[in-house]
């Protein structure tokens, strides 16, 4: 204990007396360890805290698939996964679940202003199926998730404390949803919020035509796998249950179609996964650079020390010892730097919490754990290994009398320490090209995806929903003529140029309205080889209100009825796949829903520019209906207006209360919102890695500029002599340079074989994160080498400045 506390003190004087040495170490530590615990509190929160589920490694999300039709995802109406339930044997239970909240709420009265609220009807079974009890109340019974059953509710925690002040006497009373009182018998934890956004949820099977109706699918189903049983095996089955009930109900057309199985955690954090796990990942590296960087400076001081260890023992001092006050003072630089590292994480926390985007799950619980400090503690100390071995090492195996004559300080220091320094720097610039092409393929992603056409105009435009809930709108000719007049209200509003109403605005997500369709000439089973469309329902003008051009026909007039003959609107990717060059769209006809032998055909009166719906990556066909000749309702208001659009809202909130003061809007947004919310995830992954990418060159570009410096100073008396025997300056700066340059070109080879290797062994998390990217894009290898090699060029020409001025009889003489 003596000699460790002897060992601090002498650690302490000597990082005071190298105030510029000891304040870029630490800062450098700084900046790896704290980098580190911010990114894994993240992941620590989002992805390794288990789910508040009984079991969650056996819970799986189910849906279908279309090869034939090339649609990824197709839902469940509520006879299929009864179909489900019943003849699967490989799951202890299924319950089911709608593959959105969003849209199919309901308006709450009688708390305050009318408020828009989110909705998950969900199967009696959904909660004990997931393991999870409320905090008040109960959960569902068979009894009420039937026809007619009890009209009842469950809330959201989050919920229930915002609107009802976190009552606990909750449980029993009514509240008003559509003008029809639910019964509260249930408040959830605050762990429970799922599916996320939902505020509350209600039963699912109180609808007859729903239970019934084999072509209402809305659904995805979630089972528990028995002990022993396999997703593959859940698999199979599942495949054979949908051939067999596609047999059984032909008119579903849903022969060909196949089973997707997926884990909930993978559903519940999609892409965000391999996401945080690259940044955590991309951390580590950075550590690894910062680490390789105090390791090149501590060497290059235990070289100049020489003398004073030779000394040292000289007077007694055992190897070990010597090892032992290195260690000593690595840790004391960990320590620091750790403890930096700490505070810069808290506020790195906070950043990352506020910037990120909102549809990371649980990214707002975010906070420094006690698992964290733990994981801070386990850096720190792996770090004071990482860069304290390599000069522990060199003062191991050096010959220490040696460095007592007089002249053989620097040569034993060059040639014990100078093979490390030459390694760490080729490591250095190795890891800093795989975070340089991983930061250049996130980048060339985000800006493909910036530059794909929107297909509408952002500006000026203010959307939101709106969808009139109760009784009084049950019928859709109600809702039509409540639309109508709202519309006319709002078109008739100063600085308003057009008013629209849309099913589902652009750019909403993943989800929307699918529709097969049937052309003129085609039979029922060309219909299973159709792209399915997105089906868009909208009024007059709203194709103007939100800037999507028209570029052959007619827009939907009041006039297009259910008395008129039937009409439809295509995009132009669609008119192109349907119909060869030299065929007028206009002259043609579409049959929506085949499967219906009661469906009419509609006449295409105008073919509009192809919108994203879905996502900015989400490239579909559009079919479009007028509002009088469809009974889905419309549950988006769309706005363009003279000025700032986001002063429309209140106008639209008056107009809205004259009308029926019962009714709400939410998730009021303007079009260059919509946007920004698209590409908020990618925005995000490309900005931390650019980031990380930025410090990690900085922190190579010091290490390569102090390698440089490092042998210029070596060297010094060897320029001298060339330059008196008559080198030139540019020969001085060859031998010079071209030494730094060949560990920074050995480092660029070393660096592209990594990233090759890992954009192989890792090609499909990282292929989820780009967009018309490949994952070892030719262009971003090369252009983001070339750059790095660019850039220390230059960092190996500045510490050799000096040469022009070199004095060689100065030189000599000194030495």
């Amino acid at each position: 204990m003596k000699n460790i506390w002897q060992d601090l003190r002498y650690g302490m004087r000597m990082l005071v007396k190298s105030p510029v040495f000891t304040v870029v170490a630490v800062l450098a530590l700084a900046v790896g360890i704290g980098a580190n615990t911010a990114i894994f509190s993240v992941v620590q929160t989002v992805i390794l805290r288990p789910l508040p589920f009984k079991a969650q490694e056996n819970l799986f999300v189910m849906w279908k698939q279309d090869a034939a039709a090339n649609t990824d995802f197709v839902e469940l109406s509520y006879p299929e996964y009864t179909d489900w339930r019943s003849q699967s044997q490989v799951f202890e239970d299924l319950a089911a679940m709608p593959t959105t909240v969003y849209g199919y709420g309901y308006i709450l009265t009688g708390q305050g202003e009318p408020l828009q609220i989110e909705s998950a009807r969900v199967s009696a079974n959904f909660f004990s199926l997931l393991g999870a009890s409320p905090a008040l109340g109960r959960a569902f019974t068979e009894e009420e998730d039937k026809p007619g059953g009890s009209p009842v509710v469950m809330l959201n925690d989050r919920f229930w404390r915002s609107r009802f002040n976190a009552d606990p006497n909750i449980i029993g009373k009514l509240i008003t949803l559509n003008g029809t009182g639910y019964q509260v018998i249930g408040v959830m934890p605050p762990v429970f919020d799922f599916p996320k956004g939902a505020d509350v949820w209600t039963p699912l099977a109180t609808n007859q035509r729903l239970v019934s109706n084999r072509a209402a699918v809305f659904l995805q189903a979630i089972g528990r796998l028995k002990p022993g049983a396999t997703a593959e095996q859940a698999h199979n089955e599942l495949n054979l249950i949908v051939k067999r009930v596609a047999q059984q109900h032909p008119e579903t057309r849903a022969e060909g179609q196949g089973v997707v199985i997926m884990p909930l955690a993978d559903h519940i954090f999609g892409n965000a996964r391999p996401a945080l796990q690259l940044l955590l990942i991309a951390t580590g590296l950075l550590l690894l650079i910062a680490c390789a960087n105090v390791a090149n400076l501590l060497l290059a001081r235990a070289t100049t020390r020489g003398k004073e260890m030779a000394v040292r023992a000289a007077l007694g001092a055992s190897h070990r010892r010597l090892v032992q006050q290195s260690l000593t003072e690595s840790l004391l630089l960990a320590v620091i730097g750790g403890g930096l590292g700490l505070f810069l994480a808290y506020w790195l926390v906070i950043i990352l919490v506020r910037v990120a985007p909102v549809d990371i799950p649980r990214m707002d619980e975010v906070y420094i754990s006690l698992q964290v400090l733990l994981f801070t503690v386990f850096v720190t100390l792996l770090t004071t290994i990482l860069f304290g071995l390599a000069p522990a090492l060199m003062i191991s195996r050096s010959s220490l009398n040696e460095s007592l004559r007089e002249g053989d300080i620097k040569v034993s220091g060059e040639r014990h320490g100078g093979r490390l320094r030459q390694g760490l720097i080729i490591a250095e610039v190795a890891i800093t090209l795989v975070l340089l092409i991983g930061a250049g393929l996130l980048f060339r992603s985000f800006m493909l995806l910036r530059q794909d056409r929107l297909g509408f105009d952002p500006q000026n435009v203010l959307t939101m929903q709106m969808s009139p809930q109760g009784a009084k709108y049950a019928q859709a000719d109600r809702r039509r003529e409540f639309f109508a007049l709202l519309l006319e209200q709002i078109r008739a509003q100063p600085g308003v140029v057009a008013a629209g109403a849309v099913l589902i605005r652009p750019l909403e997500g993943p989800i929307g309205w699918d529709m097969p369709y049937m052309t003129e000439g085609q039979s029922l089973d060309d219909v299973k080889r159709n792209p399915i469309p997105n089906y868009e329902v909208v009024t007059p003008q709203y194709f103007r209100a939100m800037g999507i051009p028209l570029s052959k026909g007619r827009d939907f007039t009041e006039q297009d009825t259910t008395e008129a003959q039937p009409v439809v609107i295509v995009s132009e990717a669609m008119a192109h796949r349907l119909f060869p060059p030299g065929v007028d769209p206009l002259a043609q006809r579409l049959k929506l829903d085949p499967s219906d032998p009661e469906v009419p055909w509609r006449s295409i009166v105008g073919v509009v520019s192809d919108a994203r719906y879905r996502s900015l990556g989400d490239q579909r066909l559009d079919v479009y209906v007028p509002y009088r000749q469809s009974p889905v309702p419309m549950k988006y208001l769309t706005i363009r207006t003279s000025s700032d659009p986001a002063a429309s809202a209140a106008v639209v909130r008056r107009v809205l209360a004259g009308l029926d003061a019962d009714q709400a809007v939410t998730s009021v947004m303007t079009g260059e919102q919509l946007v920004s919310r698209a590409i908020a995830r990618p925005r995000f992954n490309m900005l931390l890695l650019d980031v990380l990418a930025l410090i990690g060159v900085t922190l190579a570009l010091i290490g390569i500029y102090g390698i440089v410096s490092y042998i210029f100073t070596q060297r010094t008396r060897e320029i001298g002599i060339r330059i008196a025997l008559g080198a030139q300056t540019r020969d001085v700066l060859k031998l010079i340079v071209g030494q730094g340059m060949r560990l920074v070109l050995l480092g660029i080879g070393a660096g592209l074989i990594i990233a090759i290797a890992f954009a192989i062994a890792f090609a499909g998390p990282i292929a989820s994160l780009l967009y018309n990217t490949s994952t070892t894009d030719p262009m971003i290898f090369i252009g983001v080498s070339l750059l790095l090699a660019v850039v220390a060029l230059l960092a190996c020409l500045i510490p050799t400045r000096k040469v022009a001025r070199l004095d060689p009889m100065t030189v000599l003489r000194h030495e």
